[in-house]
Parts: structure tokens; C-alpha cells; sequence
């Protein structure tokens, strides 16, 4: 078994991957989609990591603004968080929470798209737990 892809709900599929190629430098694959089955999709690539965008057809969808634990959530890895902080501040995009620290171990925050779909950052101060060594 291998990971394939995460997936995320959004309102209006074609602003929704805008955002994900023009903010957050994810690489746009290809639409995908069914009318029988109600939805259209895009899917996009972030270093290998890729993520499906699905807008439902003929229904109206209404996102509610995510509380702790943030979950469900995608999480990427940075080295550096400080520039994490300025990119996404150079974006307009605001911070849920965070950033967050376990000293000695990790920083991570988290923030989210226009749909309030969940991304984090996490930066390892202890590259040993991550199994990278």
C-alpha cells in the first residue's frame, strides 16, 4: 500500500486551486470530475504530496470556521518557520493558531484556505523523532 492523496471540500473548485497554485506554489495536474457521481475536482501536487480539490455539483456547500484540534488537517514540513510566518503574511493569509512550540522538539502552526479547510507547518527541532535521523 501506498499514500496517494488527501482531499479537500471547497465551494468553488477553480478560486480554490488558484489559491493553492498562486499562494501556496502547489503545481496544478489536471480536473477530474463526474455529473453522475455530483462532483468535479481538480488535482495538484506540493513536492510529491498531492491534494484533490472536490466541488460538489447542483449542492450548496457551507464551511464552518475550524476549532481545536484542527482536525482533519495537511501538514507540511518546513526548516524554517520564521519564513514561513512572512510568505504567508506576504499572501494575506492569516494564522489560526500558533506558532506553537515544544521546546526541544517542534514549531508548528496552523492556518486555512478560503473554505476553512486546514494546512499546518510543522518545523522539527529534533530531526530524531521524525524518523529522518
Amino acid at each position: 500500500m501506498a499514500y496517494d492523496h488527501g482531499a479537500f471540500r471547497v465551494r468553488d473548485l477553480e478560486a480554490a486551486a488558484r489559491f493553492y497554485t498562486e499562494k501556496l506554489g502547489f503545481q496544478f495536474l489536471f480536473y477530474s470530475g463526474s455529473e453522475e457521481a455530483g462532483e468535479k475536482g481538480a488535482f495538484l501536487d506540493y513536492r510529491g504530496a498531492r491534494l484533490e480539490l472536490i466541488e460538489t455539483i447542483g449542492a450548496d456547500y457551507v464551511p464552518v470556521r475550524p476549532e481545536r484540534p484542527f482536525c482533519p488537517h495537511l501538514c507540511f514540513e518546513t526548516e524554517d518557520m520564521d519564513a514561513v510566518i512572512r510568505a504567508l503574511e506576504e499572501s494575506g493569509i492569516g494564522i489560526l493558531d500558533g506558532p506553537n512550540e515544544i521546546p526541544g522538539s517542534e514549531r508548528w502552526l496552523y492556518f486555512a484556505d478560503p473554505d476553512w479547510n486546514v494546512l499546518e507547518y510543522i518545523q522539527w527541532l529534533d530531526r530524531d523523532k521524525t524518523g529522518a535521523g
